[in-house]
């Protein structure tokens, strides 16, 4: 939507209440980086020299107290959904279901809770699952035995973080109650490995000043060396007497403090270009709440060649991209609102914006009053090139035709993920090699569809795990994967044509045939890990809140990256491997940066494929040689160069002018050489291939 019609829609709202009409805490949901539950500048922790840090999600209440949440604020001019979910809580507040009540469906409402029992409480989008707020429940006699501290700028306080017996829940976390032996009964020590990982990323993901900035790895130190900042908050733990300070106790983790290391690039080329959705890049033609550039890079020079921005739309939070078969345009959706985008490849040039919940192109009787709030995620179907995208908001995936002539898109129909019950929230999809199968992962009902386009129906809806977000598909549609965001786990699931020998012939397509562990070998209580995966990875998991899964081209990998971790994992697939000790399970895990989030593959020069690696927290793209010598192993995975997402001298239909090459997430080749697509490229792009690439899983021509 252009930002001429969001505006005076804005102003004639009523205005939220503000945050002086309660005696209590409120926080206003943003669509703007970093502050998406945001407290206000009167929850800006500052240190000890008066400095604000940066971060407005943090706030603290008696017991008693409540908490609102404003999503229509007018001056924020919000399309987009949200839920507020229960991440963290203290046990001893309503067992495992949380203060927070369970939302049904995406919403903008605004609404309230009060919280009772002292301890520390974080939330969640189950949409968006990066946008994090929490309070703190205080509990007036607990005092610290730090009181006389002049840095304790609490007057003497000691803030709880578990219950009375210094327990925590956590939402979803299957992996951690696998490793307990306790399935549905998830518990932690507030003094844990998992309890400080979790605060550590709460202080990163809420505060942009904490995020990675790669350009500073040329400067003198101390200013190249990544160190997020923590408050001076002196809290109570593990149920005992003991206080501590909250910024003392991360820093002892030794989880940060290393130096930024500067960038190479790959020696080998890639082929084409790499797309980057640099979500919380701002630009001076939006305001903050619109965030959101493309980046595009070469494949070839490594290096950022154009940045696209849509000021005249907006763009919110563009979050991710597929390309059309004769790879003319790219289709760019909008993650914090309602448009999906066309836009000519060449130029970066918008060709069509469809807003599919207040455009006039939803408005078709036939539809039904149906709407697509948030679209995520988009995939081409092989077989007719039309475009299919994920309403994250709502229950459906919309299909669209494209005109062969002009590159326009139109409706074709809405397509539920459900055959009725809760809203299911589809994320990112994947569509089969032949155009006759799509797998949804559904993050509010944690399970995933399998819909056949041959029988035009739901073929099974089966369960996976804690907040399902992303797919995978095997390149010949036989086996599939679910990544289970708040799960920490990857459900391996019977594809539309299950494999005919080896350790899933014969499965019922749908059906949910194993989870991989992502926490296999951590220990969630003192941090270590069993040294049972190779990798950079000394102490902590070697996974955890994962986002996107794609199976490599050729079906030998499958490649992760872990928010919760910032590590990318590889898993082997069953194909040519009956190991049952590595079949299905990950096998290398390498350091990424903070919420590794995004992978894709592209082609690489002369043979194999490259994986591209995306971070929100930080602003490189990490070229990942997973398989350098093509031998179906990963012990020599390297990551072979990276590019730093920040660059202003090139051409672009914006300025840049904060959170630069920041927010990166959806993440895609051109030319697109998955199974299916690949055999679909211009000539031109096919001469650049080998022909391995140019048939991924044979028969060679």
């Amino acid at each position: 939507m252009k930002l001429s019609r969001v505006l005076p829609l804005a102003a004639g709202l009523l205005l939220g209440a503000s945050q002086g009409v309660f005696a209590d805490v409120t926080f206003t949901v943003s669509d703007t980086p970093g502050h998406w539950f945001d407290a206000g500048d009167a929850w800006d922790l500052k240190d000890n020299a008066g400095n604000k840090l940066g971060g407005r999600s943090l706030a603290v209440i008696a017991p008693g107290q409540a908490v609102h949440f404003i999503q229509n604020d007018a001056q924020k001019a919000m399309e987009s959904y949200h839920t507020i979910t229960n991440l963290v809580w203290p046990t001893a507040a309503n067992g495992p279901v949380g203060p927070m009540g369970i939302e049904e469906a995406a919403n903008k409402n605004d609404h309230h809770v009060t919280l009772t029992t002292p301890g520390l409480y974080v939330w969640v989008c189950k949409l968006h699952p990066y946008m994090l707020g929490a309070v703190i429940v205080d509990n007036s006699a607990t005092t610290s035995t730090a009181a006389s501290d002049p840095t304790n700028a609490f007057n003497g306080a000691s803030f709880d973080l578990g219950d009375q017996n210094g327990d925590l829940s956590l939402l979803g976390a299957d992996a951690v109650a696998l490793l307990q032996g306790t399935p549905g009964k998830i518990t932690v020590k507030d003094t844990s490995d998992v309890a400080a990982r979790l605060l550590r990323a709460f202080f990163i993901v809420t505060n942009p000043g904490n995020w990675k900035d790669y350009r500073k790895a040329n400067l003198p130190s101390p200013q190249n060396i990544y160190q997020p900042v923590y408050p001076n908050v002196p809290v109570h733990a593990n149920g005992g007497p003991v206080s501590v300070d909250l910024k003392t106790y991360l820093l002892g983790k030794d989880y940060d403090g290393g130096v930024i290391e500067a960038q190479h690039k790959p020696s080998q080329n890639g082929i084409g270009e790499v797309w980057v959705d640099t979500a919380y890049e701002l630009t001076g033609g939006k305001p903050e709440q619109f965030p959101g550039t493309m980046t595009v890079v070469s494949a070839t020079s490594w290096d950022v060649k154009r940045k696209i921005a849509l000021p005249e739309q907006k763009m919110n939070n563009g979050h991710n991209f597929w390309t059309s078969h004769d790879q003319n345009e790219i289709y760019q959706t909008e993650w914090h609102g309602n448009s999906v985008y066309v836009i000519n490849r060449q130029n970066g040039k918008l060709i069509q914006e469809i807003d599919l919940v207040n455009g006039p192109e939803v408005q078709d009787p036939k539809f039904n009053g149906q709407t697509c709030h948030d679209p995520a995620h988009a995939m081409t179907r092989v077989d007719t090139q039309q475009l299919h995208v994920g309403c994250n908001g709502d229950n459906a995936v919309v299909e669209f035709d494209r005109d062969p002539t002009t590159g326009r898109l139109s409706i074709s129909r809405f397509i539920p993920m459900s055959q009725g019950g809760s809203q299911t929230q589809p994320h990112a999809h994947w569509m089969g090699f032949d155009g006759k199968s799509m797998i949804t992962p559904n993050s509010n009902t944690g399970d995933s569809t399998l819909f056949s386009f041959t029988a035009d129906t739901i073929l099974r809806k089966e369960t996976t795990g804690g907040l399902p977000i992303a797919t995978g598909m095997m390149p010949d549609s036989s086996i599939n994967y679910v990544s289970n965001y708040l799960g920490d786990t990857i459900s391996v699931m019977c594809g539309q044509y299950p494999p005919v020998s080896g350790p899933y012939a014969g499965c019922v397509p749908g059906t949910n045939l194993k989870n991989i562990n992502l926490l296999k070998g951590y220990n969630p209580g003192d941090g270590t890990n069993g040294g049972l995966i190779p990798g950079g990875v000394a102490k902590g998991p070697y996974g955890g809140f994962s986002v996107q899964t794609p199976v490599s081209p050729d079906g030998k990998f499958v490649i992760q990256g872990n928010t919760f971790s910032g590590t990318i994992t590889i898993i082997r697939t069953a194909k040519d491997n009956n190991d049952s000790s590595t079949r299905d399970e990950i096998v290398r895990s390498i350091p990424c940066d903070p919420g590794c989030h995004g992978v894709n593959f592209g082609a690489k020069k002369g043979g194999g494929y490259y994986a591209y690696v995306t971070s929100k927290f930080a602003n490189r793209l990490i070229v990942l040689d997973y398989d350098p010598n093509n031998d179906g192993n990963a012990n020599d995975a390297v990551i072979a160069g990276a590019v730093v997402l920040a660059k202003d001298n090139v051409p672009k239909d914006d300025q840049i002018i904060g959170n630069r090459g920041m927010g990166a997430q959806g993440v895609m080749a051109v030319p697109n050489i998955y199974n299916g697509w690949v055999q679909q490229l211009p000539n031109g792009y096919k001469a650049q291939l080998t022909r391995e690439q140019r048939n991924p899983i044979g028969p060679l021509p």
